[in-house]
Formats: C-alpha cells, sequence, structure tokens
C-alpha cells in the first residue's frame, strides 16, 4: 500500500465537517443558504471520509491500481508498460508498448513514499519484460 498525504486527507475533511456545520446552522434559522453550503458540505465530507478509508495506490503482483480521489481510481496492468520515467518529482510517466505515453500524477502521495513507489513500479515492470514471450 502507497499512502496518502496527511495534509491532504486533513484539509479536505476538515472543509467538508465545517461545511456541514455551516450548512446546519444556517438550516436552524431557516437561511436558504444552509440548502448551498450543504450540497459542497456533503461531497467533501464523503471525498475526506474515502480518502481516510483507501490508500492513494496499492502495488499487487500483476498490476497497480491508482485511487486519487472517489472518482479517479483507474487500474493499470505491468502486461501493458515497457517502462516508466520517473524524472518529474510530482508525476511518472508510464511508456506503454505500442509508444503511447500516460501521465500519472502524484499529487496526494505521501512525500515519503514517492520514491518508494516508482522504484517498486520498475521492479514490476522489469520482471514482467523478463517474463514475456512477445
Amino acid at each position: 500500500y502507497v499512502e496518502r498525504s496527511i495534509f491532504l486527507v486533513v484539509v479536505v475533511a476538515v472543509s467538508g465537517f465545517f461545511l456541514d456545520w455551516l450548512s446546519i446552522t444556517l438550516l436552524l434559522d431557516v437561511n436558504p443558504w444552509g440548502t448551498a453550503t450543504a450540497i459542497p458540505g456533503l461531497m467533501l465530507t464523503l471525498q475526506g471520509i474515502w480518502l481516510i478509508v483507501n490508500p492513494f495506490a496499492v502495488i499487487y503482483e500483476n498490476r497497480f491500481e491508482i485511487k486519487q480521489s472517489l472518482l479517479y481510481n483507474k487500474e493499470f496492468f505491468y502486461l501493458d508498460a515497457k517502462a516508466i520515467d520517473d524524472k518529474k518529482a510530482h508525476s511518472v510517466q508510464i511508456i506503454y508498448n505500442d509508444g503511447d505515453i500516460e501521465n500519472l500524477p502524484l499529487i496526494g502521495m505521501r512525500a515519503s513514499h514517492k520514491q518508494l513507489f516508482k522504484d517498486r513500479l520498475k521492479e514490476k515492470i522489469g520482471e514482467s519484460i523478463k517474463h514475456r514471450d512477445f
């Protein structure tokens, strides 16, 4: 498991809880702005809880999964990739077998886990290339 940045999780969760509190306070005073603040508050609260429960990335034997947010959850298979380019600090580029390049932003990942994540990807893609028959 590759952990998330604690700062990002705390900011999202606290802002969601603050907007929830604000909307409840406004709705108790029969103010229509309570409804307007409730929708983003509930969305941020749900996103914050989801960020707390799920890790940023999970590395398996044949694939890795990035769970950047509630809406962005993508799975990548090592068999499809031939290399990674990790020259940028906040992203990784996956180079596929057919030459296509996909940029994966690592914003939201714990800083101490970024290099570990890149090293594990290189290792797993290297193992996949070694065991391919095509």
